[in-house]
């Protein structure tokens, strides 16, 4: 009892690993909307309850301070509001015009320390539409890249690993050639003792540069799960090298060779993506009609990237998918991480413009043909849900919407646990 119980919750730490949840603040500060789903149409006023709460009481006579405005961009109001004997203050934020969010944050100020906390409304959030737009050779230019990718040998190399290995399944650490001779991708493969073919889910990556390690507790779930890297370096060196490569060699790296469509750093990442597939359908242990692939943040970005390009992939998972609508901002509104285009003064804007919409999650959401499960809050800073909800509005597949309107660029573990029954109930498997 007492393994599969740690087996489980491996499992859930897995996949809500992305960011940890935040821990509680000795004071809390709450503006809570008058609807409880924090969806508005276009136009209506939305009534806050603004509160703090220290030991389990509400404050009275708290002076909150308060801003609200468009999403990500500059406050159109500030204040201040003192609370009542029952603890609790109101403020009244009008309706936005378009389709969009409004960002209410309130802080309180105790002892010399600040406390401080958002609430994101949503103005018809399903009826938001994308800034970035679809060049017209999208479809031909990422077709030639794949073909040209497909040519290159996999020339894989595969280490096992006894160490990690277990008397439940087996770890491998892989290099496989990826789009042209010489470039590779890197990855931890882990691989059940049962017998027959298996579903297979490509796991994918968040932003940073980092080491990866087994067994992949997914795996434990009847999975060959295949975790790889997207920048072409190993995954099994010390983590002191990767936090050089990252305050050195590779910081940026979500910039680098914006403004040339055929050098731009994603380039390698995607089509990297599209070989781990490869390597996994050549795989006598995996059912080539059960790949999943799975991410959050950039993580999740890849995963509808592949799915796009990939149609051996048949369902997959994207939390707060990041590079949405990028566009965002040089449009006059939030914009999906990495928060591009914010100055405008860049000499090179427009053509990097051009060349982000070749790589924009939201023109590759809109080719999706296979099922898939998204989940994010409407509290995440990072990759914000004006952003996400572009790209989730123009698919057009079966898909699934698992929301937790509180949470930010993290998950809770409830929602998870919907993701893998989602899965398994996709791949006919059976669900505990």
């Amino acid at each position: 009892m007492k393994k599969a119980f740690c087996i489980l919750a491996a499992t859930f730490l897995a996949l809500t690993s992305i960011i940890a949840q935040p821990s509680k603040q000795f004071i809390t500060v709450y503006a809570e909307p008058d609807h409880s789903d924090w969806i508005y149409s276009c136009g209506e006023k939305a009534v806050f309850t603004l509160y703090a709460v220290k030991e389990n009481v509400r404050m009275p006579n708290a002076e909150i301070s308060y801003s609200y405005g468009p999403e990500k961009l500059k406050a159109e109001k500030t204040g201040t509001v003192t609370t009542g004997k029952d603890g609790f203050a109101r403020i009244t934020v009008p309706g936005r015009k378009v389709p969009g969010f409004t960002t209410v944050n309130v802080s309180v100020t105790y002892n010399g320390k600040r406390y401080s906390s958002q609430t994101n409304i949503g103005f018809d959030p399903y009826r938001i539409e994308p800034t970035t737009s679809l060049p017209e050779d999208f479809e031909s230019f990422w077709e030639n890249a794949k073909e040209k990718a497909a040519r290159v040998p996999m020339l894989t190399r595969v280490r096992y690993s006894q160490e990690e290995s277990n008397d439940r399944v087996d770890v491998f650490y892989i290099r496989i050639q990826s789009y042209k001779a010489g470039n590779y991708v890197y990855g931890v493969l882990t691989v059940p003792k049962t017998e027959g073919r298996k579903p297979a889910i490509l796991r994918l990556p968040g932003a940073a540069v980092r080491k990866f390690s087994g067994p992949d507790p997914l795996a434990y779930e009847g999975f060959v799960v295949l975790n790889i890297g997207v920048h072409g370096i190993p995954v099994d060196q010390d983590s002191e090298i990767y936090k050089q490569l990252e305050n050195g060699a590779m910081s940026g790296y979500v910039l680098k060779g914006l403004e040339n469509r055929d050098s731009y750093y994603y380039k390698r990442s995607y089509l990297g993506c599209v070989r781990a597939v490869d390597y996994l359908c050549s795989r006598e242990d995996v059912d080539q009609t059960r790949i999943a692939c799975y991410g959050g943040s950039q993580g999740g970005m890849l995963s509808i990237v592949t799915a796009a390009l990939d149609k051996r992939i048949s369902a997959l998972f994207a939390y707060f998918p990041a590079f949405c609508d990028v566009t965002g901002y040089y449009y006059g509104r939030s914009g999906g991480w990495p928060h591009l285009f914010l100055d405008k003064s860049d000499p090179l804007i427009e053509q990097k413009v051009a060349v982000s919409k070749y790589y924009d999650v939201v023109n590759f959401a809109r080719f999706l043909s296979q099922p898939g499960f998204y989940a994010w809050g409407f509290n995440d800073i990072v990759c914000c849900p004006s952003s996400t909800f572009s790209a989730y509005n123009v698919i057009k597949a079966p898909k699934t919407l698992c929301l937790a309107r509180d949470t930010g660029h993290w998950l809770y573990p409830w929602q998870s646990e919907e993701a893998l029954k989602w899965l398994k109930s996709q791949f006919n498997m059976q669900s505990e």
